[in-house]
Order: C-alpha cells, then structure tokens, then sequence
C-alpha cells in the first residue's frame, strides 16, 4: 500500500483553514477531534483532490488531519533544532529553506520550546557515542550531525506513530464494515418482517374485499328476493281485488234476478187472480144466455189461459191483457 504524502500546498491550505477557525472561535466550541478537524479536512479536498486529482491523488479524512498536525509539530522541532546556532540562538529565515511552510506554523501555532533533552545529546546517543565520541574512540560529533539523527528518530518515530495510527484506522475500517454488514442483516431482516407484514396485510385486505363483495351480493340478492314478493304480493292482491270486484258484480246481479223473479211470481199472481175475477164475473154474468153454450166457448178459452197464466209469453213476461177475448 502505497504510504499517502502530504503536498506543501496541501499543508498550506490546512494551517490556513485551521487558523480561520481558530481565530473565528468556532475551533474552540468544537469538543471531539472528528468534529474539529473534519471542516478542515472537507475544505483541503474540495480545494486541491476535488479540483486536480492528478496531481493530488489523495483525499484526506479527519484522522489524517488530525494525524499531520501532530507530525508538523515534531517536523517544526525538527527544524527549529537545524535552524539553531552554537550560541543557542535561532536563524528563523533559514527555517522557510528546510521547511516552506516553518514560518507559517509557528504563525499559526506559536513557537513551540525544545525540550532539553533536545538541547543535549540524549541516553541513547550518549549510550553510542559515548562522553569521548564515537564508540570512545574520541571521533567527536557536530551538532549539524546530531539536528539528522535526531532527524531520523523523529521520522522513525513519525513512522511509527503513522503505522499505530494506520492499524486503528484499519480496525476502525473493519469495525465500520462489521457495524455496516449488521445494519444491512438487520435492514434485511426488518425488509423481510415489513414484506410479511405487507402480505398478510394484503391477504387481510383481499379477505375483508371478498367478504364484502359476499355481503353485498347477499343484500342484492335479498333485496331482489324482497322486490318480487313484493310485486307477487301486489299482483294477488290485485286479483283478490278484481276477484272480489266480480264477486260483488255477480252478488248484484243474483239480487237483481231474484228481485225479478220475485216481481214475475208477484205479477203473475196478480194476473192470475184477475183471469180467475174476470171468469168468476163472466160465468156468473152470461148465465142467463144459456148454459151449455157459455161452458162449451168458455172452456177453449179457460185451457188456454190456464196454460198460459196472466198472458204470459215465451220469454216468461206478461202479455198486455186483452179484455175483448173474455168478452
């Protein structure tokens, strides 16, 4: 894996972000290292990685910042150290030579003191070169000699600290990538209860469709069932009404016959007993003509009448009585 570098540009751009929040006093509000150097991050790649990634390659996280800021600390030690005279005083304009962007970290960051084991050769350099030199073999060492060993320890050290930082990073990574495979098994199996949960709410909704599709046939049906007895029970009881209509037509018309028959037999009658009058009065009127001759031309004409009472004709009505034939 090849090993990420920052740029000068880059590193100028950081130290430039981190001092606007800085002094803006948004920096000092921030708690956590994510929440502090992630704006700074962000703001690096939008204006180099995003722009030209060709001469860019790298996009850099919050950790990576917060990583190259402890490094630029040891790496302005480093030359703050080289910068220094045998007088122990510092030739701050050389500093920009062994590093562009010296000046503009201690701007930013202030001047940071070199501890003393910096000013003095250290145990482990006095444990090999020894008070008389190298090995004691009296070969002594100059400082310029002692700012690049120390050079190298600080980029060993650097390495070091770049390599425990890149392993956190990896277990971080996988850590993510475990949390993300549990979040996907979860989100799947929280899919899988919401896709059952859709189905037997489907099923539920296709029960509660076709139970209401049975009911509504049923009151159709029931209504039609209702519709015609209704018009069966209007249609008998219109045939009761014509029924008893012609049963009172047939009542009147029985009252009307039998009221005739009944004026028949009273006018008959009433016919009858003025033939039996009119015979009573001519037998006993005409007696003195004779009466062989009054019997024999009154006894024609009595049969007759007695066959045919009151005149009768052969409808059964009356004929209009005729006085003369008794005459």
């Amino acid at each position: 894996m090849k090993r990420k570098k920052w740029s000068e540009v880059e590193e100028q751009t950081l130290l430039t972000k981190y001092s606007d929040l800085l002094n803006s006093g948004i920096l000092a509000k921030l708690k956590t290292r994510e929440k502090k150097f992630k704006p700074i991050a962000d703001h690096v790649n939008t204006v180099h990685h995003l722009q030209d990634p060709l001469h860019f390659p790298f996009k850099w996280s919050w950790r990576d910042v917060s990583i190259k800021v402890q490094n630029m600390r040891h790496q302005y030690l480093g030359v703050k150290q080289k910068i220094r005279t045998s007088s122990n005083e510092f030739s701050w304009k050389d500093g920009e030579n062994h590093w562009e962007n010296f000046l503009k970290y201690k701007e930013v960051f202030g001047d940071v003191e070199l501890d003393i084991k910096e000013n003095v050769p250290n145990n482990d350099m006095i444990e090999l070169y020894g008070d008389d030199g190298v090995l004691g073999l009296g070969f002594g060492i100059d400082s310029e000699e002692l700012e690049d060993v120390l050079m190298r320890r600080e980029e060993k050290r650097r390495e070091r600290e770049w390599s425990r930082e890149k392993g956190m990073l990896e277990r971080e990574e996988r850590r993510k990538k475990m949390e993300l495979c549990r979040e996907r098994r979860d989100d799947e199996r929280n899919e899988d209860i919401e896709m059952k949960g859709l189905m037997l709410e489907e099923r539920q909704m296709r029960w509660a469709k076709r139970e209401c599709e049975k009911r509504l046939r049923l009151e159709r049906e029931f209504d039609e069932e209702k519709r015609q007895r209704m018009k069966l029970e209007e249609k008998w009881e219109e045939e009761e009404l014509e029924w008893r209509q012609r049963l009172v037509n047939m009542q009147i018309d029985h009252e009307k016959q039998m009221m005739q028959m009944h004026a028949d037999a009273c006018q008959n009658q009433t016919n009858l007993l003025g033939i039996m009058a009119r015979l009573v009065c001519q037998f006993f009127g005409s007696a003195n003509d004779g009466l062989g001759g009054g019997l024999g031309t009154l006894s024609a004409q009595v049969l007759q009448n007695l066959q045919h009472p009151g005149g009768l004709s052969d409808s059964g009505k009356p004929d209009a009585p005729s006085p003369s034939e008794f005459l």
